[in-house]
């Protein structure tokens, strides 16, 4: 079963179950992938990830900017939808296991560009390290 499919049967279900918020997390990531397949053609299972996490950071950045005006019912409902998208991305990497690999990839390269490892780095851990997490483990690498 491909993803949209799987999508559609956690909708139908969360419709039975009358969970509104996770319907309309559902519907809104549903409608993304859509959007972005129809920019880019069919999405394969990375491009998903990425759209995914993509959404999750901009849900989150603008949760910082409810929480800091004080907007407590929105603030919920945002970290409702943020758990259930987490849902479908992949286990985050440990910090050892992410300085694991960035290690190796330091020591596999003459490179030194901060920008250039951390581009080598995340093409490893796609969708499994948030970028924030990766560019503070080169940056400490490279110390």
């Amino acid at each position: 079963m491909d993803f949209k499919s799987q999508l559609m049967q956690l909708m139908k279900d969360a419709m039975k179950a009358r969970d509104t918020v996770r319907v309309g997390t559902i519907r809104y990531l549903l409608s993304e992938v859509k959007n972005a397949e129809i920019d880019q053609g069919e999405l394969d299972e990375d491009a998903v990830t990425k759209l995914i996490a993509k959404q999750v950071k901009q849900m989150k950045d603008a949760l910082k900017d409810f929480e800091a005006v004080g907007r407590d019912d929105v603030v919920v409902e945002e970290k409702a939808k943020i758990a259930i998208l987490e849902e479908f991305l992949p286990e985050q990497m440990s910090d050892e296991d992410l300085e694991a690999v960035v290690t190796d990839v330091v020591s596999s390269t003459d490179e030194r560009n901060m920008g250039k490892l951390i581009g080598m780095v995340m093409g490893k851990v796609t969708g499994k390290a948030d970028g924030a997490r990766v560019s503070a483990a080169v940056k400490k690498a490279l110390s």
